[in-house]
């Protein structure tokens, strides 16, 4: 690689040493690396996925090895390291055990050919969501964030193949995170709905790709808005598909994927509102969890299923039982829906209590009215009481998707926990998969979003997949040791529901943290172990609404990109209020967001309309510029020379003037040195680099700029 390929207008590049680092053949400027355990360790030691040098520091991957993830190989055998002043140059790899473990030899004067880099992500063994049944019994469920589907025997046993769909990317043939899963109980061919891409793929009984609906990249145009839970009809195979956000449900016939879909609701009052799950009783007649409603409309077969009027039989959350006195009132918090033909029996996931709910679903009961009616809670847990928690038969922030294997047991897609759990058909729990949760392996990443430095040098990065904060000290060589991790997912206090950008006050010491999809900012007291959650301020009822971004200037003051107000909140550092109360209105949807370290001004960027816009403390507006079309700006970094923003469709950080004037560019895609994916949170820490947050490569960067 050549000089000018690390520097762009001035511009020096290296990989921030977290738990591993980057090297590069020829650079001007050498990367630290970071000590990844408490003390030195001998040469040549394997360390679980990393290896070890002579001097004790970790190294992994191999940046011109393999353009996806910088794989180790045994081709990599013979080639060298070089490094900073903390990594000796001239070793070389000796042998190759895995892709990313290797042995290193003792010092040699070989000059290296490749370099060497962080592999930093971080994902659980399984973030169970979606969930459906095979024809043969067996169970498919959407491992969330790994982004594929993953196969089980209806033992709990990994099928053959075990991941049957994860060929993550945007275009046919690709998937992000699969939301719902349903199966053609005739053909075996499955479907998946994607709610970050809006569309629906379609797949073979094998996992082969057939072809997709929506309007990203997709195949057949349909225009979901938000395409969560599906349902296959057992006799016309007509494929139904709860289109959340656009209250209604949305009907395709695979058998001729490019006739235009209809979209079905019934008029006001009845309008579907917020459908989510779907499932289909032994007569045909189909089940939707109308969340808007909180009930659960039935359509009967004999209707001709014409989802255009009201619906032919609702079905109401269940009352408190006796044994709860503190129990006031109830209601659906519907996740999932399933129903076993076998035993009519209906299945509800309800994030109320974190219950997993039982309903006659027998067609022979319709007349009677006992059709619909609440047999039990899952565990024997009582309706007003909780069944939130980490242990068997618990769930940790609700249950996900149901379904009903061959032996009539319930999968229950168990996201928080990082697990499915299953269950009979009286509620006892019965086994989990896997049997013991693997969480996130801490120091890496998945899906970060945001970066902030407290006056220390201390380093947070908001894990957002992961549903975590994680905090590294400073190593004292250049580099950042890990030093603690804290969150869970969840909606209450103390825990993330999508945590984005970040900044530390510089008053109060706290680290505040956009929790976008609680709607709320949070101030995290970051000197008690673990970090103690001490205000919340926001919520949709309160002045927020899915804030993606947060700035903390000098005097204590918080901004806070209000990303579905499309304008800028203000707050006190005691989460009060603050003068003015908002700044800016109808600009779009707000995201990143930085204080002007001159003279205390605002920069906010919105990602629609590819706007940066500039605004006194005080609220009036100074400017705006625009960073091109298509570059979707994410966020924003301000020093004494100019203004960086993050372009994340072009994986870039413009730098620019006050006046809006590019300057330069800097990273382009790919995973190697000086290269960024998806670039989202930017800071400055106290050492004067500027870091980045690299969302597709799951890793913060560290840059030098003028």
């Amino acid at each position: 690689m050549s000089l000018s390929a690390h520097h762009s207008a001035g511009v020096r590049w290296q990989t921030v040493a977290i738990t591993l680092a980057m090297a590069a053949v020829g650079a001007a400027v050498f990367p630290t690396f970071a000590d990844a355990s408490s003390t030195p360790t001998a040469t040549g030691v394997t360390i679980g996925s990393r290896i070890t040098s002579n001097d004790g520091f970790t190294t992994a991957g191999s940046a011109n090895i393999s353009a996806v993830d910088g794989n180790f190989t045994p081709a990599d055998v013979g080639f060298g390291i070089t490094g900073g002043a903390t990594l000796p140059t001239g070793e070389t790899i000796v042998s190759v055990s895995s892709s990313t473990t290797a042995t290193l030899s003792a010092p040699a004067l070989k000059t290296s050919k490749k370099a060497i880099f962080s592999i930093s992500f971080a994902g659980a063994g399984l973030y169970g969501w979606g969930a459906a049944t095979e024809p043969d019994g067996s169970i498919l469920m959407g491992d969330y964030w790994n982004f594929r589907i993953v196969h089980f025997n209806a033992d709990g046993t990994r099928a053959t193949p075990y991941v049957f769909a994860g060929n993550q990317g945007n275009g046919p043939g690709s998937n992000q995170a699969p939301f719902g899963i349903c199966v053609d109980p005739v053909n075996g061919n499955v479907f998946m709905t994607e709610g970050s891409l809006y569309n629906v793929n379609e797949y073979s009984s094998t996992g082969a790709f057939i072809t997709s609906w929506g309007s990203n990249q997709a195949l057949n145009l349909v225009k979901f808005t938000y395409p969560s839970q599906c349902a296959v009809d057992p006799t016309t195979q007509l494929l139904y598909i709860s289109n959340q956000w656009g209250k209604s449900i949305v009907v395709i016939d695979p058998s001729n994927p490019s006739a235009p879909a209809k979209f079905e609701s019934p008029p006001t009052p009845n309008t579907i509102i917020q459908p989510r799950g779907l499932a289909f009783d032994s007569a045909g007649n189909l089940w939707i969890a109308d969340e808007g409603h909180k009930r659960i409309d039935v359509y009967f077969a004999t209707s001709g299923l014409n989802m255009n009027v009201a619906p032919q039989y609702e079905i109401k959350a269940p009352a408190c039982d006796p044994s709860a006195p503190a129990c006031t009132s109830t209601t659906f918090d519907m996740r999932g829906l399933a129903i076993d033909k076998n035993t009519n029996l209906a299945f509800v996931a309800n994030g109320q209590g974190c219950y997993v709910q039982e309903f006659d679903a027998n067609p022979a009961d319709i007349a009677s009215k006992v059709y619909g009616k609440f047999l039990l809670n899952f565990n024997g847990v009582a309706t007003g009481n909780s069944n939130c928690g980490k242990g068997n038969g618990q769930f940790a922030d609700g249950a996900r998707d149901i379904a009903v294997d061959g032996n009539d047991h319930v999968w229950v897609g168990d996201l928080a926990d990082f697990r499915a759990q299953v269950f009979d058909e009286s509620g006892s729990f019965i086994f989990a998969v896997p049997g013991t949760p693997t969480p996130p392996p801490t120091g890496g990443f998945n899906g970060p979003r945001g970066v902030a430095f407290d006056a220390a040098g201390n380093m947070y990065v908001t894990d957002m997949y992961n549903e975590r904060v994680e905090a590294f000290s400073p190593n004292g060589s250049g580099g950042y040791t890990f030093s603690q991790t804290w969150g869970i997912r969840g909606d209450t206090a103390n825990t993330f529901n999508y945590p984005r950008l970040e900044c530390v006050d510089p008053v109060t010491g706290y680290l505040i943290v956009a929790d976008t999809d609680s709607s709320v900012i949070v101030a995290w007291d970051v000197t008690k172990t673990p970090p103690q959650e001490v205000w919340p301020q926001g919520g949709k009822s309160q002045g927020l609404m899915d804030p993606y971004g947060v700035a903390c200037a000098p005097n204590g003051e918080i901004y806070v990109a209000d990303s579905n107000h499309k304008d800028v909140a203000v707050f006190n550092a005691d989460g009060s209020v603050g003068s003015p109360a908002t700044i800016g209105s109808n600009l779009g949807f707000t995201r990143g967001i930085a204080v002007d370290p001159l003279d205390g001004s605002i920069w906010v960027s919105v990602g629609a309309n590819n706007m940066i816009y500039h605004f006194a403390a005080s609220g009036t507006q100074l400017g705006s510029f625009s960073v091109g079309a298509g570059e979707n700006p994410f966020g924003v970094a301000i020093d004494a020379g100019y203004v960086y923003v993050a372009l994340s469709s072009k994986n870039d950080v413009g730098q620019y003037t006050r006046a809006g004037v590019l300057q330069t560019t800097f990273g382009g895609a790919g995973a190697g040195i000086g290269q960024m994916r998806t670039p989202q949170g930017l800071a400055f820490a106290p050492d004067g680099f500027l870091y980045v947050v690299e969302e597709n490569n799951a890793r913060v960067s560290q840059w030098s700029v003028p």
